[in-house]
């Protein structure tokens, strides 16, 4: 009993410093700004509300406004001609006239697959299970 006892004074003990090591360290926590006092950094205080500066005239409709903080997409709008590509996971014992045969109808086809894959595969008749295979349109 005393043992769990000294062992959970002590890991109390350690989160408490570790807290107030935390805490301490923190400058948007510390006692003298939490109270209401000044800092060392006063630049950063600021007196009255926050304007909004904005380069229309008060008079600007608002749907002529700039919007603040838009992000410009239309340098990535532009069209891909991407083809949906296929993913197939060789099995053991599977060949690439296996794979051709069962998304084109022919085994002769394999080619097509192999072309598609010829960073990944060395060898086309030395395939090695767990190869992920591109499938081609």
């Amino acid at each position: 009993m005393h043992k769990d006892l000294k062992m959970g004074l002590i890991s109390g003990m350690v989160i408490v410093v570790g807290a107030a090591l935390y805490l301490g360290t923190r400058p948007s926590l510390s006692s003298s700004r939490l109270r209401g006092g000044s800092t060392a950094d006063t630049s950063q205080q600021h007196s009255g509300p926050v304007k909004f500066i904005s380069k229309a005239g008060p008079n600007t409709p608002i749907g002529d406004r700039p919007e603040p903080n838009v992000f410009d997409w239309t340098r990535f709008e532009a069209e891909e001609n991407r083809q949906s590509e296929k993913y197939y996971i060789l099995r053991k014992n599977e060949t690439l006239s296996d794979v051709a045969r069962h998304y084109y109808g022919s085994p002769g086809d394999w080619r097509k697959i192999y072309n598609a894959n010829r960073d990944t595969i060395v060898d086309p008749d030395k395939v090695r299970p767990g190869t992920k295979l591109i499938i081609p349109d």
